[in-house]
């Protein structure tokens, strides 16, 4: 995601109430209110498929997004220093997981000569008289809960001990040792160490605690508290809602690939070793725990296809070497280096996206030759575009497979036109038939900060993306993939939001969840004139034994539908659904979901009455689900 946004250009996300919701659909706004008939016919609206893969998500390196979802409980646990993101980057000028500090003291300081890694190390001065101590608040702890401490340590020859702990203050001034474990004694050179911390209680305000006894110094650097429960070094909570959200596809790119000047070889192997960087676009300094590997793992772990942006500005030999690392054999060169980082087997990543956002006069000559650096390294690989035009088609559409447009407006009647427009210069071209269109990252805004980005929390921001979701259905005929964008906090954007202690899922993870679950491939014919000022597209199985209705009704009243099923013939009825809605029907489009409130908004069971009739309440999404009988 950049500042820029899509080829349509940006609009304040406060037109979103003004026009994408409060004017309806635009399609059928002619039928009369209350009940009314909505048809669907039997036969597909076209020779397409709705893909499953339409329902992705997206990672991206972008301030609090990875951190609020990698299981690493230290901030600058490499002691490089926090850097504040920038202001226009705030939407409640609150800090966030990026922002992990560890508390000053005149115990400690940054210390620049011969780092364990990268530029700098703590230096804990002890004066023999008292312990000295480094600390780190704001922790989240279970009981029981085992944390593995991990570090690299060195001290001059009159150092004796070191030790961490857990604890927590209390109301009354006086604190709990939660866990604690001695490290074994620290000599003049580097050495890592370990330890087992199980904490006695649970708590949102625990404290990690090194302290150092004796006399003299002792540098610290590469520290690392992580919940034994950590998926592949992903925390457990996330993985486990991203699993129920079941994105078919989750891509990884975003503006710090380009134009940010992400380094991919910079993030594999031993993390302790990988040096930090500073995220021009984003302002924070990044501390490469995170890379592709890491990422890789996390999509196998949730049951989701890798697709992976590869850096246009580190080049195309840099592109061929990271699609080597990841799929080549053991016995290449970069399949070596994976294997000696531990695994030797091929991770099998198929999509691969040549560049972010890049609409530059030079990417039509770049594309072909990174597309053949791709296939070179692995000639199965599905290479797409970044944002499509005419002369990219024309003259790059034997070498690609997808092209990419990107959305960030309310603007749906813009988004289905340019999608048509795109659809008519594929269909004019030699690659006609085979290439496809891939939306790799939307959603109804992204450059809209201050209060206005807290409507990327909403139910109105659910219920266009409801309806983004229809226009795809669609251009079923050409839309193999979608990435909404994003899937962790980015300053409300993420269908997941997250703390240190936990997380919530927005409106917009139960609208995602519930179209992905309910989708059929073929899409079918909605009668013109859709009744109630509704915006609905439906869809069935190959066999045609079972339909599913998708209705999103954005006005502030609820719309009565009486489906007509007669083309399927009179055994056909409504067996029920579900319906995204305000759990206290207050008729307010800009309710949000919240660690205080998290089921404002929720998904339950759909209520059918007699002939088929579903009332539809104000402000909700629906899958409407349709069987024989």
């Amino acid at each position: 995601m950049t500042i820029r946004e899509s080829r349509l250009g940006a609009v304040p996300l406060v037109i979103f109430l003004l026009v994408a919701l409060a004017a309806g659909p635009g399609r059928g706004d002619s039928a009369a209110a209350g009940a009314a008939v909505l048809k669907v016919y039997a036969r597909p609206a076209g020779e397409g498929r709705i893909n499953p893969m339409i329902y992705g998500g997206f990672v991206e390196l972008l301030d609090d997004l990875v951190p609020g979802m990698w299981a690493e409980m230290l901030g600058d646990r490499g002691f490089e220093g926090v850097l504040p993101a920038s202001t226009w980057d705030y939407f409640r000028g609150q800090p966030d997981l990026c922002d992990r500090d560890w508390d000053r003291s005149a115990d400690w300081a940054y210390d620049t000569d011969k780092p364990f890694n990268d530029r700098q190390a703590c230096r804990i001065d002890v004066p023999g008289d008292r312990p000295a101590r480094l600390t780190q608040g704001n922790l989240a702890v279970s009981k029981g809960m085992s944390y593995t401490f991990s570090g690299h340590i060195r001290a001059d020859s009159t150092f004796p001990r070191v030790r961490v702990s857990l604890k927590v203050l209390l109301p009354d001034g006086s604190w709990v040792m939660l866990a604690g474990a001695e490290l074994s004694p620290p000599g003049a050179e580097w050495k890592r160490v370990a330890a087992k911390l199980v904490s006695r209680g649970t708590t949102d305000r625990a404290v990690f605690e090194v302290e150092a006894r004796g006399r003299g110094r002792v540098w610290l650097d590469a520290l690392s508290l992580m919940p034994d429960d950590n998926v592949e070094g992903w925390r457990r909570d996330v993985v486990e809602a991203v699993k129920e959200l079941a994105p078919p596809v989750i891509r990884w790119g975003g503006s710090t690939v380009d134009p940010g000047g992400y380094r991919w070889s910079d993030a594999i192997g031993d993390r302790d070793l990988r040096p930090s960087f500073v995220n021009p676009v984003w302002g924070r300094r990044d501390t490469n725990d995170v890379g592709v590997e890491e990422f890789v793992r996390l999509c196998r772990a949730a049951g989701a296809e890798p697709l992976i942006c590869v850096s246009l500005a580190d080049g195309a030999e840099s592109a061929r070497r990271m699609v080597e690392y990841l799929n080549g054999p053991a016995s290449s060169e970069w399949g070596g280096k994976r294997a000696a980082n531990g695994h030797a087997a091929s991770y099998g990543v198929k999509y691969w996206q040549i560049g972010n956002e890049i609409d530059s006069p030079g990417y039509v000559r770049s594309l072909a030759e990174f597309a053949r650096a791709v296939h070179a390294a692995d000639p199965g690989a599905v290479v797409l575009s970044s944002f499509p035009t005419k002369e990219i088609i024309d003259t790059d559409g034997a070498d690609i497979d997808i092209v990419c447009p990107h959305y960030y407006q309310p603007d749906l009647d813009g988004v289905d036109a340019d999608l048509g427009e795109i659809e008519s210069w594929i269909g004019s071209s030699a690659a006609r038939g085979r290439l496809r269109i891939g939306v790799t990252e939307w959603n109804i805004d992204a450059g809209n900060w201050g209060l206005g980005r807290g409507k990327l929390n909403s139910l109105g921001c659910a219920l266009f993306e409801a309806r983004f979701l229809n226009v795809l259905h669609r251009h079923a005929d050409s839309v193999v993939l979608a990435c909404r964008s994003n899937m962790t906090n980015s300053f409300c954007g993420g269908v997941i939001q997250t703390d240190a202690a936990g997380l919530y899922r927005t409106p917009s993870f139960l609208v995602m969840e519930m179209y992905r679950r309910h989708s059929r491939p073929v899409p079918l014919r909605v009668a013109e004139g859709v009744p109630a000022r509704v915006d609905a597209t439906a869809c069935a199985t190959e066999d045609g034994s079972a339909v599913t209705v998708f209705a999103v009704n954005a006005r502030e009243e609820p719309a009565c539908v009486s489906l007509d099923l007669s083309d399927f013939g009179t055994a056909f009825i409504v067996r029920g659904g579900e319906v995204v809605k305000d759990s206290r029907d207050r008729g307010e489009i800009d309710i949000v979901n919240g660690f205080a409130d998290p089921q404002r908004v929720i998904r339950a069971p759909l209520e059918v009455g007699p002939g088929n009739a579903v009332t539809i309440p104000a402000l909700s999404v629906v899958a409407i689900e349709c069987v024989r009988r």
